[in-house]
């Protein structure tokens, strides 16, 4: 297999195919909180303890893709994730499940930015963001798809067969994957990273480290809506469970569409920028919170599903972009450290928001503020990429 399109259509297959059970799990997290006596606060961390793995492992992994290559990490990252949702699914108490969801997210961490890098090396710059945007659909598409069919099978079969049948058909995509993928022929991204100074560049760039901030605050937005809409909407709302579900449905579809259509148009209508569209996607994440707050019990859903919309395309079509942006500002040799370094900042923001804001609506007595200050998070965050100088990748 040698044609970039079919690699990137094996890409997103295995990038979809890793989101199903991880992002499925929120959708039955009542039934899970239930099953296991759990608080608000410990059902809305799932997603919390599956970033801490993919924290610690994404910068390791993105330096190990700039050194030996992307094809070994992405199929090892399916294989962790794999195993670690087959345990999970065999769980009995809280702590168990939270030590293996972190296990889980190890895999994760390997698998994102390789596979990140792996679509970045097969393309053009002037359809880089594109591209990687089409690759990040793997997110919201396995989330979608995670909670549409998880809470009807956990209802039909339990929660424990739901969370087994996920981690099956990421193993299967760990062995096609192992079987398709080849490296891109002369890409000068593939080559061995040799420079000792690498990492370090990567670490003293004030650049970078400004986007990681920044998509800090982005990516734990983005999780906490993803882990507490269901149970927001079935707890205060009084909105039954599949129902709920196919509110976090609508979000995660038009949070495919964002990704392509952010790509499209940083490549497209703004030259190649990409801060610009970052700022857009912040400041209608920001909306959609503030907007957020204002719902309670018997909002409409000529409010929810709207704002379930409109939050999926600002808040969740953001990340290709982000991406692209993180492999510019270091360049071809370091483009994998620098989208691992992003992605262990960002998942540090998906392990800590989550739970402060669980916390946050047990201590203010309900889900108004927490809304709100994630709302105005998210605004201050973005005056962090006003000073980032952008950057261009070359490669062609």
């Amino acid at each position: 297999m040698t044609n970039r399109w079919a690699i990137l259509a094996l890409i997103m297959g295995a990038q979809t195919m890793a989101n199903v059970g991880p992002l499925g799990i929120p959708a039955i997290a009542p039934l899970i909180r239930d099953s296991l006596g759990l608080s608000m606060t410990q059902a809305g961390s799932f997603l919390s303890a599956y970033y801490v793995g993919a924290a610690l492992m994404s910068l390791p992994a993105g330096w190990m893709a700039d050194r030996w290559g992307v094809a070994s990490t992405m199929v090892a990252g399916q294989a962790v994730i794999a195993l670690g949702l087959f345990t999970v699914s065999g769980s009995g108490s809280f702590a168990a499940l939270i030590a293996i969801m972190i296990l889980a997210g190890t895999g994760y961490g390997m698998l994102n930015p390789t596979t990140a890098k792996a679509v970045i090396s097969w393309f053009p710059r002037r359809q880089r963001a594109t591209v990687v945007g089409l690759k990040q659909v793997g997110l919201p598409l396995g989330g979608a798809v995670g909670a549409l069919l998880m809470p009807p099978l956990a209802l039909w079969m339990g929660w424990r067969v739901a969370v087994a049948l996920s981690a099956g058909l990421i193993g299967l995509l760990a062995g096609l994957t192992w079987l398709c993928y080849r490296d891109p022929p002369r890409s000068e991204l593939e080559a061995p990273a040799r420079q000792e100074g690498s990492m370090r560049a990567v670490l003293r760039n004030r650049d970078l480290w400004l986007v990681s901030t920044t998509t800090l605050v982005f990516a734990g937005m983005q999780t906490v809506w993803m882990a507490f809409l269901v149970l927001y909407l079935q707890e205060t709302v009084r909105v039954p469970l599949v129902t709920a579900a196919g509110y976090l449905v609508m979000a995660q579809v038009t949070g495919m569409i964002g990704r392509v259509a952010f790509g499209l148009l940083s490549d497209r209508h703004f030259g190649g920028r990409r801060r610009i569209v970052l700022v857009i996607a912040g400041v209608g994440s920001t909306v959609c919170s503030l907007l957020m707050a204002a719902t309670g019990p018997g909002t409409s859903a000529r409010l929810l599903a709207p704002l379930a919309l409109c939050f999926g395309f600002f808040g969740i079509g953001w990340n290709g972009v982000q991406h692209t942006l993180m492999a510019e500002l270091a360049g071809p040799r370091a483009a994998g450290t620098a989208l691992g370094l992003g992605l262990a900042v960002s998942s540090l923001g998906v392990s800590v928001w989550p739970p402060l804001f669980g916390l946050l609506v047990e201590r203010a007595g309900g889900f108004g503020v927490p809304w709100t200050v994630l709302g105005l998070a998210m605004a201050g965050a973005l005056c962090l990429l006003l000073p980032v100088r952008e950057g261009r990748m070359d490669v062609s």
